[in-house]
């Protein structure tokens, strides 16, 4: 079916939140732009080689990256979470108190940490969860959370770095594992 089919009807499309379509679309968008760039990437890779190899040294002193030859790559970057919340991540793999489900992010947020930073309070950690770099916000907690898909929609006790102990409900978890910028616990 489509809009000019005369059996067309909007029926629960038009109860859609706006800023839900929205977020759906540019998600989408994103998603379909990673994918293109990942299958453009053997072919980038092979003509950085060619090009590096006819490649004068004494006219450029940088050799060429398979992202100079890629038409797909994200136009800003790739957009990593605040430093904040890598130095608390580097803290806690330092104190050794990095949960090991917790690793499948590290690289990324590790990346942009403040190395001159440390945190008070590095993360809130539970079992299956933990809110890294853990602000106060109205009646909750604010920050990055990392989480398995189990903390979906239940209340767990989060212990913080100096041995405190915090009940927070988790928001819905809609993969096996999240880390998502932003998150309030309550």
């Amino acid at each position: 079916m489509y809009p000019g089919d005369p059996e067309f009807s909007l029926g629960a499309y038009a109860l859609l939140p706006f800023n839900y379509v929205l977020e759906a679309y540019t998600k989408g968008t994103e998603l379909k732009r990673e994918s293109l760039h990942d299958s453009e990437r053997p072919i980038a890779m092979v003509s950085s080689i060619l090009a590096n190899k006819d490649r004068d040294p004494k006219k450029s002193k940088k050799g060429y990256s398979y992202e100079d030859f890629s038409f797909y790559k994200p136009a800003g970057g790739i957009n990593g979470p605040e430093d904040y919340f890598g130095s608390a991540m580097v803290n806690l793999a330092k104190q050794r108190k990095l949960p090991p489900w917790a690793l499948f992010c590290f690289k990324e947020v590790a990346s942009g940490a403040d190395l001159n930073y440390t945190p008070e309070n590095c993360a809130f950690i539970a079992k299956d969860a933990m809110l890294l770099h853990p602000t106060r916000s109205g009646n909750g907690w604010t920050g990055l959370l990392i989480a398995q898909e189990s903390a979906s929609l239940q209340t767990r006790v989060f212990t913080d770095d100096h041995g405190n102990k915090y009940t927070l409900s988790v928001p819905h978890i809609h993969t096996k594992v999240v880390c998502e910028e932003g998150v309030v616990l309550n």
